[in-house]
């Protein structure tokens, strides 16, 4: 059997798939949404028996399993290939037999030379001054040696003459990124007078090599320019030796550097890897996820950023970025957190220095999002309304696609930070349509002609007794339950009325789940459910809120109406007619259901 033919037999297509997307097994052919666009009915169809897959909607796209992983990984056919023959338990040895030898296998057997010539110099006693910086570090040479640590000298002593002893070929040396050509044609090495650190992929296969300056000058690290075997984006330092731990945990912990990942290991954090410097990347945190969350379960990714980054724009930036990428469904499986090391010190000096200090740290790490609108405050005028506005407006599009429950809690925490209540702070904000993304700082996203929630909760009275009344009876009177249960929530128009009567709607009893609201809410409900209700009997109760529920609808759709009336106000000629134009209909239908006559 041909080992393309063997990989595909032996790669179970919906197992493959589904450790990037949510399938729905209910029907007879698996679906889901796709994971190379952004939709929200399912068109992404799986077709065992044959092993193949198809997009039905905005893409497309279709193939077998190797196209899909090709696609999702963004890696070349021979790439994909080795990925799944790894999955599927085909040994290192069995695929070598079945692919010729390539140009990049040539640039793994480049750098495994150049790496025994790393650690032989380290040995030696040109590595004198750099084996006394790696034990002011707490390494010795076991570890360096374990680790993949080595010293590149700088003098007559080259990596491109040890090459040339070794039948390295020039073109294979320039193409695994280990030397340069001057422009007299003679060659000198990429790495000269540093420390150099292994990198490998998740198949245990050097890569490329960090280079680290011991003398002060700069840059002060160094890495392998891209390749065809390594992309810095889509690398993860460490991945090799943290890949089971991860699974096990269901946790990947992400860290900026080399020797973070090394004192990590060393003791003990066995599910720690790096980024390697560079923004982490939507590949990286598909990766992680895959491992994360094997067995089914919602896998945590912690990123522990240094404290002196923590408020760079460029740090925002790349963590608006993941918001971005797990609210529009792009990754998919995990949550995501957020670290900080105490006094400005590197994850390697605090593992050093105090592992347990660390692990509380990373016991104490918090939503990604909440981390982020922490640090992006900063960075925005709060006393001003336009500064509270344009602040607000930048989370709104992640907010409003969180659940009921942390929808409410990150209004709260915004509001807190702009100093109103967040029943004002929705009446400043725009509810977004189609817009998926953060706003940028100084971003705006507003649309002419629109009508949003915000300017629905700015028309409304700050309080509502009607509301209030409505959420007594349900919360008390268990059997009123039928009547108002199927109500839609949008006609409660204050924020911690629809979150208390939507954690009521999704219990057999308030009581049950009361604890999760968060204070405020919860003190609320202990209130409704305390309030004294007036005399009455079962019948007057059904009519009670029969009423309620009907009086919230009329009122509900008037001010919607109000809405639009003032809208049409406001544009001119043929938009206006347009506009009303397309209000006639759902106009009558309005009437209609309001009167009872037509």
């Amino acid at each position: 059997m041909a080992l393309v033919d063997e990989v595909k037999s032996r790669s179970d297509i919906l197992q493959v798939i589904s450790e990037y997307v949510d399938l729905d097994s209910s029907s007879r052919q698996p679906k889901a949404l796709c994971p190379f666009h952004v939709e929200r009915t399912p068109s992404f169809v799986i077709y065992p028996e044959t092993g193949s897959w198809r997009c039905y909607g905005g893409c497309s796209e279709g193939g077998d399993v190797i196209s899909f992983v090709m696609k999702k990984e963004n890696m070349s056919f021979a790439q994909a290939l080795e990925n799944l023959a790894d999955r599927a338990g085909i040994k290192r040895d069995v695929f070598d037999k079945n692919v010729s030898k390539k140009p990049v296998t040539k640039i793994f057997d480049a750098n495994d030379i150049s790496a025994d010539y790393f650690f032989s110099r380290l040995k030696a006693p040109v590595g004198d001054t750099v084996r006394e910086y790696l034990v002011d570090r707490g390494i010795d040479i076991e570890t360096a040696a374990r680790r993949g640590l080595g010293f590149a000298p700088s003098g007559m002593e080259t990596l491109s003459g040890h090459l040339r002893t070794r039948s390295v070929q020039g073109r294979t040396a320039l193409d695994a990124g280990l030397v340069t050509r001057k422009d007299d044609g003679e060659w000198r090495d990429m790495f000269i007078g540093r420390l150099t650190i292994e990198i490998r992929d998740s198949r245990d296969r050097i890569v490329g090599f960090g280079a680290r300056t011991l003398d002060g000058s700069e840059p002060k690290y160094l890495n392998t320019p891209q390749t065809d075997v390594f992309d810095k984006s889509s690398i993860l330092y460490g991945l090799n030796w943290a890949d089971e731990s991860i699974r096990s945990m269901n946790e990947a912990i992400v860290v900026e550097g080399y020797m973070d990942v090394i004192a990590a290991h060393e003791h003990g954090f066995t599910n720690v890897v790096a980024s390697m410097g560079t923004a982490v990347t939507q590949n990286h945190l598909g990766t992680l996820a895959r491992y994360a969350s094997s067995g089914g379960k919602v896998g945590t990714i912690i990123l522990c950023l240094d404290s002196d980054a923590a408020g760079e724009t460029a740090t925002m930036r790349a963590l608006e970025s993941v918001t971005e990428e797990l609210s529009a469904g792009a990754i998919r499986g995990v949550q995501v957190k957020v670290a900080r090391s105490e006094g400005g010190k590197d994850p390697d000096q605090v593992i050093r220095a105090n592992p347990d200090q660390w692990r509380a740290s990373l016991s104490e790490a918090e939503p990604l999002l909440d981390y982020l609108i922490i640090a992006k405050s900063k960075l925005y005028d709060l006393t001003s309304g336009q500064g509270k506005k344009e602040f607000a407006d930048s989370f709104a599009p992640v907010v409003y696609r969180t659940n009921g429950y942390d929808q409410e809690r990150y209004w709260s925490m915004i509001a807190r930070l702009v100093d109103v209540t967040p029943e004002r702070l929705k009446t400043i904000v725009d509810k977004p349509a189609a817009r998926t993304k953060i706003l940028r700082f100084g971003e705006s996203d507003s649309k002419p002609g629109s009508i949003s929630t915000s300017q629905v909760d700015a028309a409304l009275e700050q309080g509502d007794s009607l509301e209030e009344h409505m959420l007594s009876l349900v919360m008390q009177i268990d059997d009123l339950r039928e009547y108002a249960v199927e109500m839609p929530e949008e006609y409660f128009h204050q924020s911690d009325n629809r979150a208390l009567f939507t954690a009521w709607q999704g219990s057999s009893k308030l009581g049950e789940n009361i604890d999760e609201l968060g204070q405020d809410l919860t003190e609320k409900a202990q209130q409704l459910r305390n309030r004294k209700l007036p005399p009455s009997n079962q019948a007057r109760h059904v009519d009670d809120i029969t009423q309620c529920v009907k009086r919230l609808k009329e009122r509900h759709f008037r001010l919607i109406k109000k809405l639009e009336a003032d809208r049409f106000k406001e544009i001119e000629g043929q938009e206006t007619q347009d506009l009303l134009d397309r209000a006639i209909f759902p106009n009558e239908n309005l009437r209609t259901v309001m009167t009872g006559r037509q």
